[in-house]
């Protein structure tokens, strides 16, 4: 089935002071800038924060020394990056 792209751009906050947009008008391409895409997917619905609730941490308080949104987080973009979601 064939599907109806759009050429539109989208525009997201600034990081460290530069400009973030996505276009979909650049053919084939490979880029990791689809990690900058997801990080501010899950600040706009918490994706992140939501999905580390679904852990109960039973790890002795007092030795911890990342929280579980830490630990979900670097999970969650690595299986990204792994599995090649950003790239073309």
């Amino acid at each position: 089935m064939r599907t109806d792209c759009s050429a539109d751009r989208f525009a997201f906050a600034p990081i460290a002071g530069r400009r973030v947009e996505a276009g979909f008008d650049g053919g084939v391409i490979t880029s990791d800038a689809g990690a900058l895409l997801l990080g501010q997917t899950d600040r706009v619905i918490g994706l992140i924060d939501r999905f580390a609730g679904c852990f109960h941490d039973r790890r002795r308080p007092e030795l911890i020394e990342h929280r579980v949104e830490t630990l979900v987080a670097q999970r969650v973009f690595g299986i990204a990056r792994e599995c090649r979601i950003f790239c073309a």
